[in-house]
């Protein structure tokens, strides 16, 4: 299973996918939303706040996009990307 791992600003940030194109969104180990895409393209959007750092907060959006061939990740937190991953979808 795939999975997009970044730690941002004191936060451990995770975006699990699996092969039924279903997306989870885990903030320090705890899993915050969870969608799956009926069609095989489409976008799927997950999102959280997230107290980062001493009495910060931030928006955190995973944005997972499917197609035939590969799925790309985006992970935001408060509008800007802190991360990107393209995973393709053809097996060996």
């Amino acid at each position: 299973m795939p999975a997009l791992e970044v730690e941002y600003r004191n936060a451990a940030l995770r975006v699990e996918l699996d092969s039924n194109r279903s997306a989870r969104l885990f903030i320090n180990n705890i899993q915050r939303m969870h969608e799956s895409l009926t069609p095989l393209s489409g976008t799927l959007r997950l999102s959280s706040s997230v107290q980062t750092d001493y009495e910060w907060h931030e928006f955190i959006e995973a944005i997972v996009t499917y197609d035939e061939t590969e799925t790309t990740v985006v992970l935001n937190a408060s509008n800007a990307e802190i991360a990107r991953e393209t995973y393709s979808n053809r097996s060996n």
